[in-house]
């Protein structure tokens, strides 16, 4: 805002005052030097308002006259602009280190010669760095060959595999991001768990194929001797019933996949799905259904108590008590006792365990029996029989009921594979009144 002309006004004003007392006086001098002290005398008023205006807190300038307006205006708006910029730094420079902090990859930033300028709390977890060691060369404190070529900017790719500095188990991925000034972003994360998975895609592609190639293999070598003109009656006979048992691994197999794949896609069952299920009649049939798998070659036990039902899903409970107990048939040597328990939990809701005296599973194996194709013992497996999916199927089943797979078990004296049940799905058995009225809803749903 430009003032000058109500400035000049001003001055103009005293030099006619000045010329009209000159002459009613007749004293020109001192008129002049009259009008010039009263000039000297507002602006030096003006001065010292603004020098007080300079030593006290930001607030909008008060003065009288126009040339000091525009220049304390002018200076009022350029510190208020500023300390605006200041407090707006100060504000995105917090969001961005809140920001870092909360990343669960580690970033640490280093300088043009490598040393460290800022890093996030997750550097400290995952590389061991401390506070302290801002300021030393990265390269030096994480002493890995393939981190320190990353760093250092001989990497072709930008990207390298590196253990981690505190379990070797535990791999690591790091990520070089070129910045400004010479400054270099570098970002670690944990890929343990990914490399964990792409390996287990890679196993199940591999199992897959295997499990069909060897009933395929078996099928297309009867077929081509069906295929031959003189196969009598008799021999097509014997090879169609021989026919029967690759088909029906087959069979099983699809079946499994198409189980799993289903539990994985759908949503875990809400209320409205969960059905009153007596647990203890289908674990009577799964139990019956063990014994003819078995072929008498097994003794079994059981304790169940009647007076615990459940709330959930019928079919999918009764695959998971059957592989359960499947797969303690086919791990279990002839003569083997295999034992299943229904019973109320110590947290108060039910547990349902099998118990077998099979070969039992190192610790080291605990963690992935429940993967996909997963087998402790392969040359056992193969002559046991099953499609490799049955713990896999009953991890699901268990996790969409708000439970999971347990075991406990010792090499050659058998295992413990068991589940408790949420004591909000546990219900007492129906009065018949209640029983008939279910079964009516349970036709109509059907």
């Amino acid at each position: 805002m430009n003032q000058m002309p109500s400035e000049r006004f001003l001055a103009a004003f005293l030099v006619v005052a000045a010329l009209v007392v000159g002459i009613l006086t007749d004293a020109f001098a001192w008129a002049g030097l009259a009008a010039a002290l009263v000039w000297i005398a507002l602006q030096q008023r003006e001065f010292s308002e603004l020098r007080r205006f300079s030593r006290t807190p930001l607030s909008g300038p008060q003065f009288r006259l126009p040339g000091w307006i525009a220049a304390g205006d002018r200076m009022f708006r350029q510190i208020r602009l500023a300390r605006l910029r200041t407090r707006r730094t100060l504000a995105l420079s917090r969001a961005l280190q809140r920001m870092t902090a909360a990343l669960p990859d580690a970033a640490i930033m280093v300088d043009a010669h490598g040393r460290i300028e800022q890093m996030n709390a997750a550097a400290e977890q995952m590389l061991g760095l401390r506070r302290g060691d801002r300021g030393g060369h990265l390269a030096s404190l994480i002493r890995q060959p393939d981190f320190t070529v990353l760093v250092r900017g001989r990497s072709e790719a930008g990207i390298v595999e590196f253990p981690s500095p505190f379990d070797d188990q535990t791999r690591l991925e790091a990520r070089r991001i070129v910045m400004e000034a010479g400054r270099v972003l570098i970002l670690v994360r944990d890929v343990t768990q990914l490399n964990r998975l792409l390996t287990m895609r890679q196993d199940f592609v591999a199992n897959v194929s295997h499990e069909l190639r060897t009933p395929l293999t078996v099928i297309a070598g009867y077929l081509e001797a069906l295929a031959e003109d003189d196969v009598d009656a008799d021999v097509m006979r014997q090879l169609v019933q021989r026919l029967d048992a690759p088909t029906r691994r087959m069979r099983a197999l699809v079946d499994d996949l198409l189980l799993l794949s289903r539990l994985e896609a759908n949503p875990p069952p809400g209320d409205a799905d969960l059905r009153p299920i007596d647990l203890p009649n289908q674990l009577d049939a799964c139990l019956a259904e063990a014994r003819m798998l078995s072929n008498g070659k097994h003794e079994f036990r059981s304790r169940i108590d009647r007076a615990l039902w459940l709330r959930g899903v019928e079919r999918e409970l009764h695959s998971a008590a059957l592989n359960m107990l499947s797969n303690a048939v086919r791990y279990s040597p002839d003569g083997g006792e295999i034992e299943i328990v229904w019973e109320r939990a110590p947290s108060g809701g039910a547990r349902l365990a099998v118990r077998d005296q099979g070969i039992g599973i190192a610790q080291e194996h605990i963690a992935r029996i429940t993967e996909r194709f997963y087998r402790v013992d392969l040359a056992r497996s193969r002559v046991a029989g099953g499609t490799g999916l049955g713990l896999a199927i009953v991890k699901h089943v268990l996790k969409r009921h708000r439970s999971q797979l347990q075991v406990t078990s010792q090499p050659g004296k058998g295992s413990t594979f068991f589940c408790d049940f949420d004591s909000g799905l546990v219900i007492t058995p129906p009065t018949s009144r209640e029983a008939r009225i279910e079964n009516e809803e349970r036709s109509r749903h059907l």
